[in-house]
C-alpha cells in the first residue's frame, strides 16, 4: 500500500513548514505518490486541515521560531480527527520535542536535515496503518483486514471481523453491552472502540474496575457523596457515573460487584438517575453502560445465584460481545505482531526493528495463554534486549517448560495434537480441506485425529 489505498485516489499529505525552500524540496520528493497540500503557519495549517481533511500531516515543530507551537498544533489536529497521522520534524536543538510529540499522539518524528528517503518510508507506513484502522473502507476490505480504531484491535480472522461488525452496529445504538472474554483479549479496548464509534465519541469514557476497589468504597466511587454523609466526607464528591454524563461508563469485572450495590445500579439503569450518598435529591444523567467480565461460567453463576442478580444481568446483557482468544485468531497473530513492532520502532527509537523469520514462526505456534496482552509484553521486552534491532526466538522468552520435562516423543505428540486442532479450526472443521492445507492425505489426517483422541462432532458444525 503506497500513496493510494486500494483503487482510491491518492492519500492527502499536508506539509506544514514555514521555510519555503524546504517545503518545496519535501513536496518534490513525495508529490509523485501523494496529493500534497501546503501550509506555512498554524493558522493556515488549521484552515487547510478543516477544508481538505488530509490523512497525514508532516509538521515542522519550529513554526514562528516557537518550538512549543508544534505541540499546540498536534493537540488541535487530533481533537479534530483522532485518526490523523502526524509526522513531526524537529531541529537537532529540540531533541526532547520528538518524544514529547509522540506522547501527545504524533505517529513518528525525524530530525533536520530531513532524510527524504526515511520520510517516504514513514509516510508509507502511516498509509498502511490508516488502511488497518479505517473500519469498512474499501482499503481494509480489499486487504482482507480491518480494525476498530487505534486500540490494538486489528485483525482479519473471521471471529474478529464479526466483532468489528458488532462494534460498527453498536456505535449506532445506545443499548447496554456485555463484553466477555479471557484476560488479555482486549475487553476495555473493545468498549473504547464502541464508544468512539458512537455519537458519544467527543464525551467522556470512564472505565472502572469493580474488582480493584474495596467493597466499602465502591458505592461512593460510583455514586459520589455529599459533605457530611459519613466520617471524613468533608467535601462533596462527584461519582464516576455522573462524570460519565453524556458519555460511556465501563464496568469492568462486573461479576465482582457487591450484592447490595447491584440493586442500586439496577435502579440507575432503569431510570438514569443517581443519588449521592447522604443526599435527598436525584440527578438525571445520560450514560451508556458497558460491562465486561472474564468469567467463562458467567451465565451459570447468574442462574445459581452466586454471581450477578438475574435482573441486573439481563439489563446489562442487552447485547453481548464474546471476544475470541488469541488461540482462536491464528490468522491475526502476525498482523498484531507487526502492529506492535511498528509502535515500538517509535517508542524505543528502533527504526530498523523487525522479527526474524524464526521468531515469526515461534509466535505462530505458541499457545498464548495471556492473549494479546502477553504478546505485547513479550514483544516489548524483546525490543529492549534484542541485538541489532532484530528479534530472535530467544529474545521472546516464550515458555518451553512444558516441553523440557517431556521425552522427545511426548513433546512431538503434544505439538502434533495442537497443530491438528488449529488446522481443523482454520479449515472450519472441514476434514478434507484441513488435510489438504497441511499436505496430508485424508486417511493420514484421520489417523492423527484418532491417535490424539480429537473428537469430531457434527453438532459443532464439523464437516467431513
Amino acid at each position: 500500500m503506497q500513496g493510494a489505498i486500494g483503487n482510491m485516489e491518492k492519500t492527502k499529505v499536508m506539509l506544514v513548514e514555514d521555510n519555503h525552500g524546504l517545503r518545496e524540496q519535501l513536496k518534490w520528493a513525495i508529490s509523485d505518490l501523494y496529493d500534497v497540500l501546503e501550509a506555512d503557519s498554524m493558522e493556515s495549517c488549521c484552515q487547510v486541515f478543516d477544508s481538505a481533511a488530509p490523512s497525514i500531516v508532516c509538521l515542522d515543530m519550529g513554526l514562528d521560531n516557537i518550538p512549543e507551537r508544534g505541540l499546540e498544533i498536534i493537540d488541535r489536529l487530533i481533537l479534530k480527527n483522532r485518526m490523523v497521522k502526524i509526522i513531526v520534524i524537529t531541529a537537532n536543538t529540540s531533541e526532547k520535542l520528538g518524544p514529547e510529540s509522540i506522547r501527545k499522539g504524533a505517529f513518528d518524528f525525524l530530525s533536520k536535515p530531513v532524510d527524504v528517503e526515511r520520510l517516504r518510508i514513514i509516510i508509507e507506513r502511516a498509509c498502511r496503518m490508516l488502511g488497518f484502522e479505517r473500519i469498512g473502507e474499501p482499503a481494509a476490505a480489499a486487504d482482507g483486514m480491518e480494525s476498530s480504531e487505534n486500540f490494538l484491535m486489528v485483525g482479519k480472522s473471521k471471529p474478529m471481523l464479526r466483532v468489528f461488525d458488532y462494534i460498527r452496529k453498536l456505535g449506532q445504538t445506545d443499548v447496554n453491552v456485555l463484553i466477555t472474554g479471557e484476560s488479555g483479549t482486549g475487553k476495555e479496548l473493545c468498549a473504547r472502540a464502541i464508544h468512539f464509534q458512537s455519537n458519544r465519541r467527543d464525551q467522556t469514557f470512564v472505565p472502572i474496575n469493580c474488582g480493584a476497589i474495596p467493597e466499602n468504597l465502591i458505592e461512593s466511587e460510583l455514586f459520589g457523596y455529599v459533605r457530611g454523609a459519613f466520617t471524613g466526607a468533608n467535601t462533596n464528591k462527584t461519582g464516576l457515573i455522573e462524570t460519565a454524563d453524556k458519555g460511556t461508563l465501563l464496568l469492568d469485572e462486573i461479576g465482582e460487584m457487591p450484592k447490595n450495590l447491584q440493586v442500586k445500579l439496577l435502579r440507575f439503569l432503569e431510570d438514569q438517575k443517581v443519588q449521592r450518598l447522604g443526599d435527598t435529591t436525584f440527578k438525571t444523567v445520560n450514560v451508556r453502560v458497558i460491562a465486561a467480565t472474564n468469567k467463562r461460567n458467567f451465565n451459570a453463576e447468574v442462574e445459581d445465584g452466586s454471581g450477578l442478580r438475574s435482573d441486573l444481568f439481563y439489563r446489562l446483557n442487552e447485547f453481548r460481545v464474546d471476544l475470541p482468544s488469541l488461540r482462536e485468531r491464528e490468522d491475526d497473530i502476525a498482523l498484531i505482531a507487526e502492529y506492535i513492532i511498528n509502535k515500538n520502532r517509535v517508542r524505543f527509537n528502533a527504526p530498523r526493528l523487525k522479527l526474524s523469520p524464526r521468531a515469526q514462526q515461534v509466535l505462530l505456534v505458541y499457545s498464548w495463554p495471556g492473549n494479546i496482552r502477553e504478546l505485547e509484553n513479550k514483544l516489548n521486552r524483546a525490543t529492549i534486549i534484542c541485538v541489532n534491532q532484530t528479534i530472535e526466538p530467544e529474545d521472546l522468552e516464550l515458555s518451553t517448560s512444558s516441553f523440557t520435562q517431556l521425552s522427545f516423543k511426548e513433546a512431538r505428540d503434544m505439538f502434533e495434537k495442537e497443530f491438528i486442532t488449529r488446522t481443523l479450526k482454520k479449515a472450519e472443521y472441514n476434514i478434507s480441506e484441513a488435510a489438504k492445507n497441511v499436505g496430508l492425505s485424508r486417511p493420514t489426517f484421520y489417523d492423527l485425529l484418532k491417535k490424539h483422541d480429537i473428537q469430531v462432532k457434527v453438532e459443532k458444525g464439523i464437516r467431513e
